[in-house]
């Protein structure tokens, strides 16, 4: 699939002026009044699985409002399950692939496109189940473009976006003034943020880094380089581009980071995908990449009061562009319960504004700027002003994503010429699409 602007279907407009313009009144009932149960009748006992990935703030919240749902609708148990976040990718797919997967699945947009909806693994969206007297009242209810990530190439939607996230940059404030470095004036390219990077990195603390978590995340990462480089995963004729100057050029910015610069070392970065902020909220790390719900778990940690949320450093600043992606909730295309799981995905996706405060995940309902929780968005305005030059990366699959991950590490690991690993990459992922 190939990369896709918001702007060209109106979500980032919408979304970004509506975080520019402020707040009203909070607003959060475009689904009429969902999951209610019909009175006079004594429903049947119904137990739904629900599977997500592995982040507190999220977590807890999910359990607030299972706790909710199961208070109001007696007769359904909801069974949670929270995967960590190593294995998420490849047990939910596996499960849904052998036939014991979960009802209720959250899930990326890029996994939805690579994997879930060409497999035909998930059900339509039901605009009944989910409190909407139509599918054009169900579209309308969100704005413009909030279902592209779950619009399968049949043009139905297997998806209710769960979080909406853009990247930008985070720097320690503490440390840029240790340093003698204006925290109001943050790197603009990446050869700045390596020059700032050196006066910041000491002992015990690497001027910039990356994650070195799970193949997701070395995708998404490569993925924010590659756009600014004008690169992308794939030819228009579906085959590898990571062979492409313009793709090497990306991996040799990271790369160049550890080796050239020596302000970042990914041999003693936090493995910890379950918190994977860590090191920067402990003080380790000066600069890095940073979504919007990250900052939630920032709290009560040394880091907390003390950065801020700055542009995205950019290859060509006259030319910015940054990645979009979103998660979905989804309903397993053989659960034998499906009313009942978009009834509760109805529940979960009426709480907008709880997800935003508690979350910081911005869920693209119509009107969601005018809830009350968005003024105390942390950064509204940096946000706002990266969700303008945003576009969606192309999915990859599981196996791509895998080969990927091995191509960053023998480069930013080892040290192998990121021209060598990428020829080799390319090769490999070539060979999965054959």
């Amino acid at each position: 699939m190939s990369v896709r602007r918001f702007a060209a279907t109106g979500l980032v407009a919408v979304v970004a002026a509506g975080l520019l313009a402020g707040c009203g009144t909070k607003q959060d009932s475009n689904a009429g009044t969902p999951g209610q149960q019909p009175s006079g009748q004594q429903p049947q006992k119904v137990t739904l699985t629900y599977w997500t990935h592995t982040h507190p703030p999220m977590v807890d919240l999910n359990k607030q409002l299972i706790a909710e749902y199961q208070k109001q609708h007696t007769n359904v148990t909801i069974d949670y399950q929270i995967i960590p976040n190593n294995d998420f990718g490849t047990k939910m797919l596996t499960s849904m692939s052998t036939g014991t997967g979960p009802d209720v699945m959250n899930m990326d947009d890029s996994a939805l496109r690579a994997s879930y909806m060409p497999k035909g693994m998930l059900a339509e969206v039901d605009p009944a189940a989910l409190g909407y007297k139509s599918l054009d009242d169900l579209k309308s209810a969100y704005v413009p473009g909030a279902f592209e990530g779950a619009i399968g190439k049949d043009g139905k939607i297997y998806g209710i976006p769960s979080e909406f996230n853009v990247t930008a940059f985070i720097i320690n404030t503490d440390a840029f003034k240790e340093a003698n470095l204006d925290p109001n004036q943050p790197p603009k390219t990446w050869e700045q943020v390596a020059a700032m990077g050196q006066k910041l990195t000491t002992k015990d603390r690497r001027g910039f880094d990356l994650l070195y978590l799970h193949a997701g995340w070395y995708n998404n990462q490569l993925g924010t380089l590659l756009l600014q480089t004008g690169a992308n995963f794939h030819t228009p004729d579906g085959k590898s581009a990571l062979d492409k100057p313009e793709s090497v050029k990306a991996l040799q910015i990271w790369s160049d980071m550890i080796y050239k610069a020596k302000v970042a070392n990914p041999k003693v970065a936090s493995r910890e995908a379950t918190q994977p902020y860590v090191d920067f909220a402990n003080g380790k790390v000066a600069m890095t990449m940073m979504n919007p719900w990250g900052l939630a778990s920032f709290k009560g940690t040394p880091i907390e009061g003390k950065y801020k949320v700055v542009p995205m450093p950019q290859v060509d600043p006259a030319k910015p562009v940054n990645p979009f992606y979103a998660y979905y909730w989804a309903v397993n295309g053989q659960s034998k319960v499906k009313s009942e799981a978009f009834k509760f995905i109805a529940y979960m996706s009426s709480q907008g504004g709880r997800w935003l405060k508690d979350v910081n995940f911005i869920q693209p309902k119509t009107g969601w700027e005018k809830q009350s929780e968005a003024k105390d968005v942390p950064f509204f305005d940096v946000w706002a002003a990266e969700m303008l030059h945003g576009k969606f990366m192309q999915s990859t699959s599981p196996e791509e994503k895998d080969i990927i991950k091995a191509a960053i590490e023998r480069a930013v690991l080892n040290g192998e010429d990121p021209t060598k690993s990428f020829t080799q990459a390319k090769g490999e992922v070539d060979k999965t699409m054959q």
